[in-house]
């Protein structure tokens, strides 16, 4: 899976959320500016952090963590990366 079929499908969720929940467009439009950061965090973590040893593997479960949390989710994930459980 890559960075942009994740963008693209949190995207599509949040939006369908909209129709669907009638949630307000500025908290949608939040959840979208969160979703691109915490997939630019994740891009810069897997560009720069191999010197670190730091790999945080773009998969289906990263990309919803990152798609529904958003920058905690890198951050969490970045966690159990060090940790060592992923």
């Amino acid at each position: 899976m890559n960075y942009l079929t994740i963008i693209i499908t949190a995207i599509v969720i949040l939006l369908l959320a909209k129709f669907v929940f009638h949630v307000n467009l500025k908290r949608i439009i939040e959840l979208i500016i969160n979703v691109l950061l915490g997939i630019i965090v994740l891009w810069l973590i897997n560009r720069f952090g191999g010197s670190l040893g730091i790999n945080i593997p773009v998969n289906i479960i990263t990309g919803l963590v990152v798609g529904v949390l958003g920058l905690p989710g890198v951050i969490i994930l970045l966690l159990l990366n060090l940790i060592g459980i992923i």
